[in-house]
């Protein structure tokens, strides 16, 4: 058995998060010294009103990533159809640099087609993602009035000095810079200019072979060619990194000594998306051939500075930047800077790349040298990690003259320096470490404090004397995590501070998240700077909206970036506090008519503290007043302006929606001056209601494409009802709407988007749409469930745990509520079976009940105990105890001298089988049965081998499992396929809630299981296809063939012809798939097909061993990949699914990581 299956090793949860907005380059001012600067002040992204720009694109070009390389391979010309039935022809092409993503393709159109196209090819079953080849754009910041001419601050703040008594640098370590060209030629850059040794300057030949002619120096990507022009900023930013150091000429870097790559991508005020993926591709081929060749060939590329960025998310290109993470490239970017009113925070209005969730990304602010966070600087407490100085920054600049600039683009290129000097002394740190000694070994400095991650700002000499303590042990685990307050969404927690080297020393940071129980999302909260060991520490949190249940978790780090292990407890929120409103479309509703108008006759025009005819409540507070925008918006919080007084509520997001307590009914560049009779109406209906109708408005700039008008409206109800309604208009292709967003929000995360309603990347036509609700939750609820008492007992002999649930109020209606069971100081593996469900309250009905078995172990071990929650409520809401603990009173009286599992009568054994595998209590018939089975062998050791692996088999292959566990691993399959860069379909954590409820009450044998089978199976297969996960993965626009075919590509198997037809027929004469019960039944029949059943069933064996057995992942600790379970599934197929030759199930079942799960 491979050592990896039992070998203790550490993995570390990751978070990537994304969002969606434009991407702008950070190029800013330049303050010229008087003597030598020539360089001049580029052009602010914003129009004649101080309008933000729409983020633009290439026409005619779509970036399109494919679900498999195969399948792009196939890919050349193809027709396609609009959504409104328009032929459209695609050419889709390899470009330089897609091989960094598997499957990445450029498609061209015709440049009126492009939105038309990206709508219709995220459609198409084979694509994972479709989205504009965006545009990147200089962006410039005001001249800052601190002129630091010849004053190099930002290397003494940043302790550089004492960090040169350990190394000054190494050409040996590239940095690449993603960015303008620089000036190859400057006399202080010239010697630390990267040189590729395989290159013949001039010749025109790719002397080698890596597909880049001439790449002498780096490579111009935005003219493809190997000349690299000389230009202010990306030679400024190299001057920071790295400026030739002791030559008695102009400037110093971070580095003395270090490799400078010119990867040129902007070219004039602008540079392609696709252009900035194949400069990184370029810096991961270089990277890949220099390890592969031993470092004879490629360069060294350990990181790459990113002094550009914006808020537009790409798929593609976040893809990039987790494969330079792969092969060992950090990634800092700058934060951001901008010279307008809008949002710095970039957890708000996220400013990418820098706020990619990649492991290897650094986010970058800018201070000045008071240590002030800048002006200008973005910020992020979550996505910007640290500062560096980025205030009067004196650098090189083209024809050898020197410049002072300001911005992040600044103090990014400081900490890419600092990365390559910590590599200078010590080459082989890995990404994660190279980040943590970066990180965490700042200056604390108060302006960052509550800003970014870490609170602090760069020390490159405190980072080195972190890398001479060489330290390799993790924090020690915090004490005493718990609840001090809660107020609705609102906690403060608090905790005992532990030490940096287990108890001793100090760590350095103590992160706090969320872990949404339903979704599995890891949502950060809030960082803290970690107190002396000993220390009592607490803080405020605020859970976010729409996440009502889960796990606080407190992360350790200390000043290498080591992490300890987390502390965690369960935490819920009544869902009426933290989930308010319920959401829903229904048929199209024709608008109102007349009404007054409001004589708001505007582009981005406001009307504020317009007087509502009664008190409105929203997200839990009353409004008598609220401002109308002209761009669709209703904010019930002070709107974002302009300074001229515009509204600057455009370009649209749905992360915007979670900055301002606002209603959008059609959130766009809307502009109600185009013609007469256009406006915003206001129609009271009755004393109960106000409606507000945008009338007639256009789009865009009031040119000719843009003119075709539309109508929509926001009403608004006494009782907090919203709706919103939308009318005929003829909707034009080429009009600017690729920015629309319906929905609401409570100026937080998260918001409520219609999801239908709202597009961000490609065109949407809401004609006639369907009428969206939303619905306050408390509303017509009158009865509060909850758990009965505050902690349910058991003894651990005992076997199970009943845990009561009670109904007060009015009991009238039918109500549900879902259950689950969280760990504490008792876990799911040794000590207690996971249970989730629902339970199901018939009218009048006042208590239900579930069960949670409980494992009776050998071990001494005290009193433990688990949490249960309560979620997800209908016609009902929870109260106070929406979490119950269970404690379970041990009641071995003495340590262990054996396992239960080697028990004679076998029974332990037997049972625990019936526990892990089929999530219930054996049944008499059956206990005795597979006991006997193994009993009847009396001592003879051989058969009694044998039998427990034949036992432990037939529970996988049973009838029971086969029909309910094993169902469930195939609809993931055929719903999904495998879990991208894994060999499963399903995680742990899905499948075991999914299993219990599709084996809820089967007992094969007992009474009509066939009938309860067939409930469950129904029941299950309608609730898997209403999740939005697959309503995502199979929007209803599909048509029926689309839709089978899809969930066949993904299952791996080819039907018969009678087969497909059969199953698309389930869908009867619809054009479209928004049949939810159509949906059940043939993703279902695919699931059931016997060619994915046989296919599948030697991959679910060997899956389930570490389900039933481990209770965990293949990947999870102590194993940190699938190595174990592909080496187990290997030697099942060699000996063609013969477990007893292969060895499998009795490895398992002897193995120390199972048995240590109950004794010694």
């Amino acid at each position: 058995m491979p050592r990896s299956f039992f070998a203790a090793k550490s993995a570390r949860t990751r978070l990537a998060i994304a969002f969606s907005f434009v991407i702008i380059l950070c190029l800013l001012f330049v303050a010229p010294l008087p003597s030598t600067s020539s360089a001049t002040q580029g052009e602010i992204q914003l129009n004649e009103k101080g309008k933000q720009s729409r983020p633009e694109a290439v026409p005619g070009e779509v970036l399109v990533r494919y679900r498999s390389e195969l399948q792009a391979r196939r890919q050349t010309r193809a027709t396609t159809l609009s959504a409104e039935g328009r032929q459209l022809s695609i050419q889709v092409e390899r470009f330089e640099g897609a091989d960094i993503v598997p499957g990445l393709r450029k498609a061209y159109v015709n440049p009126e087609d492009t939105h038309a196209a990206i709508a219709a090819l995220k459609q198409q079953p084979d694509v994972l993602y479709a989205e504009p080849n965006y545009l990147l754009y200089p962006a410039v910041t005001p001249n800052d009035p601190l002129f630091l001419s010849n004053e190099l601050f930002g290397l003494s703040i940043i302790g550089a000095p004492q960090a040169w008594n350990t190394t000054t640098g190494s050409n040996s370590i590239v940095v690449g810079v993603i960015d303008e060209g620089m000036d190859i030629n400057h006399p202080d850059l010239q010697a630390n200019v990267w040189t590729n040794p395989g290159e013949i300057p001039g010749n025109g030949i790719d002397d080698d072979g890596n597909g880049f002619i001439d790449d002498v120096h780096g490579y111009n990507f935005a003219v493809n060619t190997g000349t690299i022009p000389a230009e202010s900023h990306a030679t400024h930013v190299a001057g920071t990194i790295g400026a030739v150091g002791n030559n008695n000429t102009g400037v110093v870097g971070v580095n003395w000594q270090v490799g400078l790559m010119s990867l040129k991508f902007i070219d004039g005020n602008n540079g392609a998306n696709s252009d900035a993926i194949r400069a990184c591709a370029y810096a991961k081929l270089m990277r890949d051939r220099w390890v592969s060749s031993g470092g004879t060939q490629g360069a060294n590329v350990r990181v790459l500075n990113n002094s550009y960025g914006g808020g537009q998310f790409e798929q593609s290109f976040s893809d990039t930047i987790n494969a330079l993470n792969q092969s060992g490239i950090l990634f800092v970017a700058a934060a951001g800077n901008d010279g307008t009113a809008l949002e710095h925070d970039n957890e708000l209005v996220p400013f990418y790349p820098s706020s990619y969730g990649s492991p290897n990304v650094v986010g970058v602010a800018a201070t000045d040298s008071s240590d002030n966070l800048a002006s200008f600087s973005h910020f992020g407490l979550q996505t910007v990690q640290l500062g560096a100085p980025g205030v009067g920054i004196l650098s090189t600049e083209p024809n050898n003259t020197y410049g002072v600039l300001s911005g992040t683009s600044m103090a990014s290129p400081h900490v890419a320096g600092a990365a390559a000097l910590l590599l200078a002394a010590n080459p082989n740190l890995t990404v994660q470490q190279l980040k943590g000694l970066l990180t965490f070994n700042g200056d604390l400095v108060s302006s960052l404090s509550g800003k970014t991650l870490t609170g602090r700002r760069l020390n490159i000499g405190k980072s080195f004397q972190a890398l001479a303590e060489n330290d390799t042990t993790p924090p020690g685990t915090v004490t005493n995590f718990h609840l001090n307050t809660q107020n609705g969404r609102s906690l403060n927690v608090g905790w005992t501070a532990s030490g940096d080297d287990g108890t001793s020393g100090q760590a350095s940071l103590y992160s706090v998240s969320f872990t949404d129980s339903t979704t599995g999302a890891i949502i950060p909260l809030k960082s803290i700077v970690a107190a002396a060991p000993g220390v009592t520490q607490a803080i405020d949190v605020k859970l976010p909206y729409r996440h009502t249940a889960g796990t606080l978790t407190l992360r350790e780090f200390d000043n290498v970036g080591n992490e300890g292990v987390p502390a965690t407890f369960s935490v819920s929120v009544p869902l009426v506090e933290g989930d308010p409103y319920l959401t829903s479309t229904g048929n199209p509703v024709a608008l109102s008519t007349g009404g007054t108008p409001l004589g708001l006759i505007a582009d981005d025009g406001l009307k504020s503290n317009f007087a509502l005819p009664f008190t409105f409540p929203f997200f839990g507070e009353n409004f008598s007043t609220v401002t109308i925008s002209t761009n669709g918006n209703l904010f019930f919080s002070p709107p974002p302006t302009r300074p001229n007084g515009d509204a600057d509520d455009v370009p649209s997001s749905s992360v915007g929606l979670a900055t301002f307590k606002m209603i959008s009914g059609l959130w766009d560049d809307l502009r109600t001056d185009r013609r007469s009779g256009d406006d915003v109406y206001v129609v009271t209906p009755d004393s109960n209601r106000i409606i507000f109708r945008w009338q007639t408005v256009t789009f865009g700039d009031g040119t000719a494409a843009t003119e075709l008008p539309v109508s929509f409206e926001i009403e608004l109800r006494q009782d907090g009802t919203i709706l919103t309604r939308y009318g005929a208009g003829q909707q034009s292709p080429f009009a600017d709407i690729i920015s629309r967003v319906v929905g609401i929000g409570g100026g937080e995360p998260d918001a409520y988007v219609i999801d239908t309603h709202t597009s961000e990347g490609a065109l949407i036509d809401l004609t006639n749409a369907r009428e969206v609700t939303f619905l306050p939750r408390a509303i017509g609820i009158n009865s509060t469930v909850q758990f009965s008492v505050p902690q349910f007992n058991v003894v651990e002999s005992a076997g199970v745990a009943t845990v009561n649930v009670t109904r007060i109020g009015d009991t009238s209606t039918q109500a549900s509520i879902d259950y689950a069971t969280q760990d504490g100081s008792a876990t799911q593996k040794g000590d207690y079976i996971f249970t989730s469900g629902t339970l199901n309250f018939a009218a009048g009905e006042t208590t239900k009940s579930f069960p949670v078995l409980v494992v009776d172990d050998n071990f001494q071990e005290g009193t433990e105990t688990f949490s249960v929650s309560l979620s997800n409520p209908v016609n009902t809401v929870v109260g106070a105890r929406s979490i119950a603990s269970v404690a379970i009173f041990d009641d071995d009286l003495a340590p262990p001298t054996s396992n239960p599992l080697d028990n004679a009568d076998a029974r332990f054994f037997v049972r625990q089988h019936y526990l892990d595998f089929l999530n219930r209590e054996p049944d008499s018939p059956g206990l005795s049965f597979w006991s006997d089975q193994i009993t009847s062998c009396g001592t003879n050791q051989e058969c009694l081998e044998v039998r427990r692996i034949n036992v432990s088999a037939a529970f996988f292959l049973s009838i029971e499992f086969q029909e309910t566990g094993y169902l469930v691993y195939r609809m993931y399959k055929a719903a999904y396929g495998n879990i991208p860069n894994e060999p499963v379909p399903v995680r742990y954590t899905e499948f075991l809630p999914d299993s219990q409820q599709i084996a809820l009450g089967v007992v094969v044998g007992v009474g009509d299981w066939q009938t309860t089978l067939e409930n469950n199976k129904q029941a299950f297969a309608l609730n898997f296809v209403s999740r939005s996960r697959f309503a995502t993965a199979y929007p209803t626009t599909l048509i029926p063939d689309q839709f089978v075919d899809a969930l066949y590509a993904n299952a791996g198997v080819v039907p018969s012809a009678a087969e497909r037809t059969s199953i698309i027929g389930e869908f009867g004469t619809a054009l479209n798939t928004s049949s939810i019960p159509a949906r059940a039944r043939a993703l279902r029949r695919v699931a059931e097909n016997q060619a994915l059943n046989q296919q599948e069933l030697n991959n679910a064996f060997v899956l389930m061993e570490y389900f039933g057995y481990l209770r965990r992942n293949p990947s999870d600790p102590p194993d940190t990949d699938f190595g174990g379970y592909n080496f187990w599934l290997g030697k099942l197929n060699q000996f063609n699914g013969n477990f007893i030759t292969a060895e499998m199930v009795k490895s398992f079942i002897v193995s120390g990581e199972y048995r240590q799960r109950f004794g010694s």
